[in-house]
């Protein structure tokens, strides 16, 4: 007898795990997801254990596209946005594309390079500082400044939901804006308690957070039906305040929040290596736990995507990834857009950081993107 449509749905998540673990094209567990909730809530369960981030990068040539064989990689040559009109990449949040229009009114979307999906968000014009920027440069508009005036973007949930959050980090201090669905301009998420420009922001659990240069972490309350969003500490003291380094937020299992710190060290050769501190939020005891070890994961932080924790070791295509390693975009100051990064791996236990590929390009930017959203319908 043929299985229902609703039989589907009702299997058991402990079996579809089962199936799903056993299939080894990417592809094939997308579409997966489409068939309905619970299928979609197992194949992002199974995803994020067998695959690993795609790498962006921009300004690649052919060669050096195969060179990084290792990841997927994607770049605006491959990529259709907006027929002749030039097109800006400036990041990603779940799995979309965050593109800017070079032209006048400056507009911007979300595009899914999976599924081609689009989501318009308020244009770059309707922030007050891009317009008194266009004022005082009316006849050679700063372009350089335009395209990277957002520094971050993070989404809510799908963005087919109706009640979908975009939270950004903007201009060069580093300020909060959003928007909601339907939207035509950006609203300025102002805080008195936020006391310096903000190094990132991430939706985790479904929560807005924000921490800033000073290392104070923020929840910011966006819900669709407050009429006044507020931004509140997230606990009263934390072991990274006041710690001058740069910090990243960072999701294990895509629920688990992390602060990813990244130091600098004086080594014998009187040169400076990069290393890494990580530490996750209890929400049981309102705590920061420092982590010891990546318990066989591998991070993969970069400043304009998402930054994320997923299983090394397992068949499917990450054969090459390595456990306990934090695989990071490095070099450049990203939000200026002057001069190239570098794709680099710190290898937990030995403390070591081997580059791994340094692009030819002197302006070529990277970061990693996540198709999660893929899932989501």
């Amino acid at each position: 007898m043929a299985l229902s449509s609703s039989s589907w749905s009702d299997c058991l998540p402990e079996l579809l795990n089962v199936v799903f673990h056993n299939l080894n094209e990417a592809g094939d567990i997308l579409s997966c997801a489409t068939v309905c909730s619970s299928w979609r809530d197992s194949s992002l369960a199974v995803y994020s254990r067998k695959f690993i981030p795609s790498l962006f990068a921009s300004n690649l040539s052919d060669e050096e596209a195969r060179i990084s064989h290792q990841f997927r990689v994607l770049s605006p040559g491959n990529l259709d946005f907006s027929g002749n009109q030039q097109t800006w990449v400036c990041g990603s949040t779940q799995g979309f594309l965050l593109t800017v229009n070079a032209y006048f009114p400056f507009e911007i979307h979300l595009i899914n390079p999976f599924t081609h999906t689009v989501a318009s968000l308020p244009p770059l014009i309707s922030f007050e500082d891009v317009q008194r920027l266009l004022q005082s440069q009316a006849i050679f508009p700063d372009t350089e400044t335009l395209k990277n005036f957002v520094k971050k973007a993070v989404s809510s949930t799908s963005l087919l939901d109706p009640d979908w959050v975009v939270l950004v980090i903007y201009n060069t201090d580093r300020k909060l804006a959003f928007c909601r669905r339907g939207d035509t301009q950006w609203t300025d998420l102002e805080s008195d308690h936020v006391a310096s420009s903000v190094d990132d922001i991430v939706f985790c659990n479904g929560f807005f957070f924000a921490i800033d240069r000073t290392g104070e972490v923020y929840h910011c309350e966006l819900s669709s039906n407050d009429p006044n969003p507020k931004v509140t500490p997230l606990c009263r003291t934390s072991p990274f305040r006041y710690d001058p380094c740069k910090k990243y937020f960072a999701e294990s299992d895509y629920d688990v929040l992390w602060v990813v710190l990244m130091k600098l060290e004086l080594n014998d050769d009187c040169d400076f290596t990069t290393y890494f501190e990580i530490y996750e939020f209890s929400s049981k005891t309102n705590e920061w736990i420092k982590v010891r070890s990546l318990r066989g994961k591998a991070l993969f932080l970069s400043p304009q995507g998402r930054c994320i924790a997923v299983f090394a070791g397992e068949n499917g295509s990450r054969g090459f990834v390595k456990d306990n390693s934090v695989y990071f975009i490095d070099g450049n100051d990203s939000s200026t857009g002057l001069g190239s990064q570098n794709l680099s791996v710190f290898e937990w236990e030995s403390k070591e950081v081997r580059k791994m590929y340094q692009p030819r390009s002197w302006n070529c930017q990277m970061f990693w993107l996540t198709p999660t959203d893929v899932l989501q319908r």
